[in-house]
């Protein structure tokens, strides 16, 4: 009996710590989920995230009465970006009942965001702008690019992996034309095919660079 209570006992530790073992986050029905760190993302009311830094982009989504007509209010898209450890995590936002309400949203997000205990947990937070229309938005390299930034807000490890491979400098795609204009060996495979990858993720500036280069030695 003994040795039945004490396995009883150890499975219960280990369900309550595994129930610990990373970070909730519960959000309110008036918010729209757009990323998870750095991915679009179309939870409803609850995500589970790792232990250390993530990153929300989420927008109000309300209804209110204005001079007797119900108006449709959509925010900007704003970023969270905070630090927290086994914890569960939840994120308020205020009621908007007016256009000047929703103005002044939109001016500066007021947004909580609290552990179990009622306790304000800080966090970075900026907007996600883009400019002109706003159809076919493409979050995640919007994102990408505002991490790779150093803006209020950014996650530069979001960013990190990919950066150094998107925009080769113009001495990478030298070296790649050096092979290419080397004697032929037998391991030299698929150069020219190099030459034109590096070239497709090259800037415009490292283009136009590149093909003086190359007029230069003709």
């Amino acid at each position: 009996m003994r040795l039945t209570q004490s396995i009883f006992t150890a499975l219960l530790i280990c369900v309550n710590s595994s129930a610990f073992a990373n970070v909730e986050v519960t959000f309110p029905s008036n918010s729209e989920l757009i990323l998870v760190n750095g991915k679009e993302n179309n939870s409803t009311d609850k995500l589970s995230l790792g232990n250390g830094e993530n990153q929300l982009a989420l927008r109000y989504i309300g209804r209110y009465q204005q001079q007797g007509s119900q108006t449709q209010f959509s925010s900007d898209v704003v970023i969270m970006t905070f630090s927290a450890e086994n914890a569960q995590l939840t994120i308020t936002l205020p009621r908007i009942r007016s256009n000047s309400a929703a103005d002044a949203f939109n001016r500066n997000p007021n947004i909580t965001l609290k552990d179990s205990t009622g306790v304000d947990i800080a966090f970075r937070q900026d907007k996600l702008i883009k400019d002109g229309m706003q159809l076919g938005r493409d979050y995640e390299k919007e994102i990408f690019d505002y991490n790779s930034s150093n803006q209020v807000a950014a996650l530069g490890a979001l960013a990190a992996p990919i950066a150094t491979q998107v925009q080769p400098n113009l001495q990478q795609v030298e070296n790649v034309a050096k092979q290419a204009n080397a004697p032929k060996q037998t391991d030299q495979i698929n150069v020219g095919q190099m030459l034109d990858f590096w070239y497709q993720q090259a800037d415009e500036e490292t283009r136009k660079a590149f093909k003086l280069k190359i007029n230069s030695k003709e």
